[in-house]
């Protein structure tokens, strides 16, 4: 009895503490770049035999599958870069993909491999970004110091050279839109500068307006880059070394509303700006000076101010800054010369330290914002993942906020995940070659760390036998192929032995349902 005692004990235990549920295993790519599209999460991931390859999941491991197999064989044809920059236009998802005959072109998909169809073939792998606006998908493609301005409705044959011959230095910084205009920004040929142009798709309507003008370091590309692109409503907002600037989209209204920070004095490092109710929060981070600083613009009266200012003792790291509840949430300095997480009341700009995530972060060389910035995930109206910049080791730290306990506890689980999703209040990630999903509320006991039962022999070639200890009930066993398609199913399971004869060679994915509650994932191989 208890024997019986302890192992629900340590099964609520584990439960509790790690509750990650393996939704689909891969033998070689971990899982990364995640965006939602028809109710479903596409990322890149695969097997040995297929690559890095475009997946979709409804976050169950039945519905976990390939979408196509874009580049054949074992080379990659998914980019990298899906996550950031894919589009949507007329319920298509559109995204940059390689085959054997390009290393880059625009595809589309409805999330069908059928319906997963090339759209360009000649970019030949110089085209990153792609921009919804309209009715159009909008790209820009350079060739040496020659930039062009492209569109696609979506077809072979819409798919037409807007402008031609714009000299460009370096590449381009921003590609957006407002007002139903296509907005880019890039360096003018011999220039340290930038400037913003627009299009509305023809060549008389594609033009630039601003003249040159400097970042502040934070933007991509160097400190010729402008920063902090946000849309709303039907203006666009953006920061350049010292001036917050305004445009609809057109000459006469593109103009500098405010001052902002100062980087002729400071440059940034990094910068992030958020919309809450009728304020814009503008934040800056300069790594040199152990400096954090979060601007204020109101939209409606039009007023400039800094509301936080913060200085460490010694170097931490930042963070995006997100909305909880009438707060923001972001990371800075404390007393103690680490990095806290901290909250912003945005009634009185009161500051509250809410948990050390590191006592002493080690100050980069050169500054990355993959390395060297946090992000905060909103999970739900109550949960936050926060995953920290790296350490010394080139290793980060999860952890769970929770708003109303007022606690931040480190989970091992979520340590080194390095892309995210939330998808239904709930997050799914990436790490160690396997899909996974993480919530407070799960009762999935981790595989990792409670072997609840065994499959053997495994390969097989005919029968794989489950055993369990006698305190638990196996209810069902699903296998399903690297695809994610379900190929065997007994949901009455009243025997220990599942037949696999049937099946082609291969690895597949064996879910095990136990007690009601629990399921549990192997990995089999028939041979």
């Amino acid at each position: 009895m208890k024997t019986k005692l302890l192992l629900l004990l340590l099964i609520f235990v584990i439960a509790k503490t790690d509750a990650q549920q393996q939704i689909y295993s891969f033998n070689s790519l971990t899982p990364l770049r995640f965006i939602e599209y028809k109710d479903n999460i596409f990322f890149l991931s695969g097997n040995d035999d297929t690559g890095r390859e475009l997946w979709k999941s409804d976050g169950t491991t039945g519905g976990t599958s390939l979408v196509k197999d874009i580049y054949p064989g074992k080379e990659n044809g998914g980019q990298d870069l899906l996550k950031k920059r894919s589009a949507i236009l007329n319920d298509k998802l559109f995204f940059i993909g390689k085959d054997e005959t390009s290393d880059g072109e625009i595809w589309k998909t409805d999330g069908t491999a059928s319906g997963t169809i090339k759209v360009t073939n000649f970019l030949k792998g110089r085209v990153w970004t792609i921009t919804a606006v309209g009715n159009s998908i909008y790209f820009l493609l350079k060739t040496e110091n020659i930039l062009q301005v492209w569109k696609t409705d979506g077809s072979s044959e819409g798919t037409v050279l807007v402008k031609d011959n714009l000299p460009i230095w370096n590449e381009v910084t921003f590609e957006g839109k407002c007002n139903n205009t296509f907005i880019f920004t890039f360096q003018p040929y011999l220039s340290n500068n930038s400037r913003v142009w627009r299009s509305d798709g023809t060549a008389d309507g594609t033009f630039a307006i601003t003249g040159e003008i400097d970042g502040n370091g934070s933007g991509p590309g160097g400190t010729s880059a402008l920063s902090q692109y946000i849309e709303n409503g039907d203006k666009l907002y953006f920061v350049s070394r010292y001036s917050l600037f305004e445009t609809d989209g057109t000459l006469n209204n593109t103009k500098a509303i405010s001052s902002l920070w100062n980087a002729q004095a400071t440059l940034v490092n990094y910068s992030t700006v958020i919309k809450v109710d009728n304020n814009l929060y503008f934040l800056f981070f300069a790594a040199d000076n152990y400096r954090i600083e979060i601007w204020r613009y109101n939209l409606e009266n039009k007023n400039t101010s800094v509301v936080y200012s913060g200085f460490g003792s010694k170097y931490f790291f930042p963070s995006n800054a997100v909305k909880s509840d009438n707060s923001l949430l972001f990371c800075g300095p404390n007393n103690t010369g680490g990095t806290s997480l901290l909250s912003m009341d945005l009634n009185n700009y009161s500051i509250a330290a809410l948990q050390e995530l590191s006592p002493a972060a080690p100050r980069p060389f050169i500054f990355f914002e993959d390395f060297n910035v946090a992000t905060i995930y909103p999970i739900n109206n109550n949960d936050y993942f926060i995953t920290s910049a790296v350490d010394e080791k080139y290793e980060r730290k999860g952890w769970i906020f929770n708003k109303d306990k007022h606690t931040a506890e480190n989970i091992s689980a979520l340590n080194n995940v390095w892309d995210a999703i939330v998808y239904k209040n709930n997050l799914y990630y990436g790490k160690d070659n396997v899909f996974w999903k993480y919530a407070n509320n799960l009762s999935t006991v981790s595989i990792d760390k409670q072997p609840l039962l065994s499959v053997y022999p495994n390969p097989s070639s005919d029968f794989v036998n489950i055993n369990t200890n006698n305190d638990y009930t196996i209810e069902s066993a699903q296998v399903f192929d690297l695809n994610g398609k379900l190929v065997s199913n007994i949901s009455d399971y009243k025997n220990n032995k599942v037949d696999i004869s049937r099946l082609p060679n291969g690895i597949y994915n064996m879910q095990i349902k136990v007690n009601g509650s629990y399921s549990v994932n192997k990995k089999i191989i028939k041979k």
